[in-house]
Order: C-alpha cells, then structure tokens, then sequence
C-alpha cells in the first residue's frame, strides 16, 4: 500500500512539473507570437509597396534550398556555429534560445519578403554604415531597421511611428526632425539615420555601454529599461532583466538576433536577393518651391521614383525657398538636364500646382490716412538686364515668375528687352502732411475774446486816471479787476450805465 502510494505521488509530481513547463513554454511562445504580429504587419505592407511591385525576383528566392534533411539537434548545433562566427567579430555577445530561434524561423521561412529586404539593402546599408560609423556605433545596428520598418521610409505603426527608424513625434522633434503638412523628416532616410544614431548612442552611454540594452530602450524607452534594472535588484544584462521588461521588449532583442542572422545566411536557404529599381544618385540644392509633376513633364522622370528617393515631401511638393534651400535626390543621370531646365521646370504649370492667389489691381491703390500724412502703395520696379529671366528676376526680390507675370499682363513665356521696366512688387509709400503757417495771427483775434466778464464804464467815472485831454466822446473797455484791455470808439448815445 506504501509503495503504490509513493507512486501515485511520483506520478502526481511528473504531472505538475509537466504543466509548469508547458504553460511557461505557452507563456514564451505568446509573447514571442505578440512580437511576431507586428514585424510580420511590416513586412506584409512591404510586400504591397512600390518597391515591391517593380523588384525583379529570381525563381530561386520563391524556393526552398534542396539539401538532405537534418535533424533538429545539427540544426541547432550548426546554428549555433554561424551565429558564433557572426558575434565573435562584434560587441554583442553570442546568444541562442528558443526566441532567438523562433525569430530565425520566422525571417528564413519568409523568402520573399527576405529577398526584397536583401535588395533594399544594397541601397541602404551603405548609407547606414557611413552614418552609424560617424558616431562611433556598431554597424550591426542596421539591422534595427529591418525590425523597425522593414526598410520602409514610409512605414507607420499603430502608434503613429514612422519612417525608417520608427520615431515617435515628441523624439523626431527632439532630435531635429522636423514634420509639418509638407514635410516629415523622419521619412528622410539620411537625417533619420543620422538621428537614430545619435540616439542609440545616447542610450549606450546611459546603460554603461551596453548595446543590447541600449536596443531594449530604443524599443521601450530608457523609463522601462531603468524600472526593470531597479525590480531586478540591480541586474544589467538583457537576459537577467527578461521578465521585468514590457512584453514586446522581450521579443525585440531576439528579433534583432533573427534578421542579422538570416541577412547574412539567406543562402543556406536558397535565398536570393531581388534586383529592385535604386539607380545611382545625387542631390541638387533647391530655393524654388516645385512639384514632383512638373519634373516628370519635363524631364520624363516618374513621379514614384522620386517619390522613393525623397520620402519626406509627403504631397509631391518640394516647399524651398530663396531664404530656405532644400535638397531633392534624383538619378545621377538627370542631375544635369536637372540644373539645365530648372526655371523652365519651376514656371511649368505654376498656377495650375499652387494656384496662387487672385489679387485686384484695385487693392494697390488704396491710401490711408493718419494724423502725420498719407500711406500709398507704389510699384516697385526692375530694369532688366542682359541674360535675366523672369525666375531670375524672382529669386532677386523673393517673388515668383508667374506673379511678375501677372503684375505686369504678360506671360510666362515672353521675351524680355534689355531696360524693360517691370513691375515685380509694392512698397508703402509715406507722404507728410504739409506743415501750417501760424506766423499771421489775424488782426481781430483780441476783440474775438469771450465779453461776458467784460462790462462798460463811462468816461467820467475814470477821468482823473485818464489824460487830461480825454473827451467824453469816448469810453473805455475794462475787464473786471483788471486793466483796460482795448479803447473802442463809441457814440455817446451807445453808453449804457452799468
């Protein structure tokens, strides 16, 4: 009876053990199935981009590599060795387990979308590189992007995210990039790069120069990171803090690990990389505001293809300036026929993709008037010179061709005379009221004066102040209690007593 008790309870602990590691193995799978949920988001909307619809793909990268099958333990084993060899030559330590393995399934299984991130790639990586080695972080962080945005300038999470680097607004800003409605430099991929670089190398330095958890906090926040150092009672190593850290954390760092790996052994799969359309290119300073359509009339260059090189002009407008210049990408061949036809491109259809505003002549001649002079609106005028044209003319009083045009009745297209005066703006012009002459002072201003304190007093009440020769055919003029103020002739009869 003993012994079949002992049993029973034996069984009962194999049982419970059992569950435990089944339910812990349930636990990790979900929170790696959680992680997997919004790479495989990125890289379904990659498979639906442009960049996608005009790669060429090679029959090879649709099939699975025919080799002889292996079983699981010299799988792991040989997966072991090739990710050894990729760490050894790094800062990031050599890791495998179970994540990290579920992560290279689910990136070597995918081999389209593999073969197009390979592709994109060959156009990224470089600039990358250059970017990440100038602030002194390990070029292996490139594969952050994969993660990130699947290599997809235009790529938006749920949480608003975007671009290739996945900032978050409040960060883009801090970090110099700006958005506005015609603008979003997290889409840049040079200055987004360039600000993710700094960032993750401000987050080593936080975390004791640890990179794995400088990725952790690229992906959480330095916040998180920071709680869970402080739950685990001080630990700083990624794999100690596993379970104090925010669930899609947890799956972050082995994903990094899955797509280094298959990035860099997409052969042993039978993966090739797809040939997608990147030409060699070059920039151009601007300081005209332009539209993507008026380069593709004139230089037959797609509107999609520059939509690719420059991502952050969210509505196919280039916003520059004459104060503000800004910089367009375009194919290495076009740079010249580019820097040719620019103000025949910059005139194309202005009105037509900015539809200026329509301005009555009538509103340049109002006047107004204050207490110190006249205002008047007066044209501001331009002769014009040997060689100039009308967007030359422009650029110089920060103006557009398409208004000169307009001010001036003429069109875009029209010969310009060396001396032609041209309208190209106008300026408010003061004009000062002339000043009065107050020197004549008219003769009757004392005898205008206010007579009601004055009264009349008789000749004879005063006499013996007055002259001897005084007559009383006379009377004069007194103010009340003061002295006589101005002698009026009057007839006797006139004089009243008071």
């Amino acid at each position: 009876m003993e012994y079949r008790c002992k049993i029973y309870i034996f069984r009962l602990l194999c049982c419970g053990l059992l569950i435990s590691s089944c339910l812990s193995y349930v636990s990790a799978q979900n929170t790696v199935l959680r992680s997997d949920s919004l790479i495989i988001e990125q890289l379904d909307k990659l498979l639906d981009s442009w960049y996608a619809r005009n790669a060429v793909y090679h029959e090879q990268s649709q099939k699975p590599h025919i080799s002889k099958p292996i079983s699981s333990a010299n799988e792991d084993s040989i997966t072991m060795l090739r990710l050894k060899e990729l760490t050894d030559k790094t800062v990031f330590p050599m890791v495998y387990n179970n994540d990290i393995k579920n992560y290279i399934k689910l990136y070597t299984k995918r081999k389209q979308s593999v073969s197009l991130l390979l592709g994109l790639a060959k156009y990224y990586f470089p600039m990358f590189e250059e970017v990440l080695d100038k602030y002194n972080c390990p070029l292996e962080l490139k594969y952050l992007a994969i993660i990130e945005s699947a290599l997809n300038p235009n790529a938006v999470s749920r949480a608003g995210a975007t671009g290739l680097w996945q900032f978050m607004y409040k960060t883009g800003m801090l970090y110099g990039l700006e958005v506005n409605t015609l603008v979003d430099y997290r889409r840049d991929p040079i200055k987004a790069t360039d600000a993710a670089a700094r960032y993750l190398k401000y987050l080593s330095d936080t975390f004791f120069g640890d990179w794995v958890l400088a990725m952790a906090a690229y992906n959480c926040g330095p916040g998180n990171v920071t709680k869970a150092i402080v739950r685990s009672g001080g630990k700083t190593n990624f794999w100690d803090l596993y379970n104090y850290l925010p669930k899609e954390t947890r799956g972050y760092v082995p994903a990094f690990y899955g797509a280094w790996y298959a990035m860099r052994y997409y052969d042993k799969y039978g993966i090739i990389a797809a040939e997608t359309k990147f030409t060699q290119t070059d920039t151009v300073h601007i300081h005209h505001k332009v539209h993507f359509k008026q380069i593709e009339a004139l230089l037959s260059l797609p509107e999609e293809e520059m939509k690719l090189l420059n991502p952050q002009y969210k509505m196919s407008i280039v916003p520059a300036s004459e104060d503000k210049a800004m910089v367009l990408v375009l194919p290495i061949t076009y740079i010249n026929k580019f820097l040719v036809m620019k103000d025949s491109i910059y005139n194309y259809n202005w009105d037509q993709y900015f539809q200026p505003a329509k301005i009555s002549d009538d509103i340049f001649n109002i006047t107004s008037t204050d207490s110190m002079g006249t205002y008047r609106m007066e044209p501001r005028r331009h002769v014009v010179k040997k060689g100039e044209t009308l967007s030359a003319i422009g650029r110089k009083y920060s103006t557009t061709a398409t208004t000169i045009a307009n001010l001036n009745k003429i069109s875009l297209n029209s010969t310009l005379r060396v001396g032609q005066s041209l309208i190209v703006g106008y300026k408010k012009i003061f004009i000062p009221k002339p000043k009065q002459d107050t020197t004549n002072v008219q003769s009757d201003t004392l005898i205008r004066q206010d007579t009601s304190t004055l009264k009349m007093i008789p000749l004879d009440t005063v006499a013996s102040k007055l002259a001897p020769s005084s007559t009383p055919s006379q009377s004069i003029l007194l103010q009340k209690d003061t002295m006589p103020v101005r002698a009026i002739e009057t007839k006797p009869n006139d004089i009243t007593n008071p």
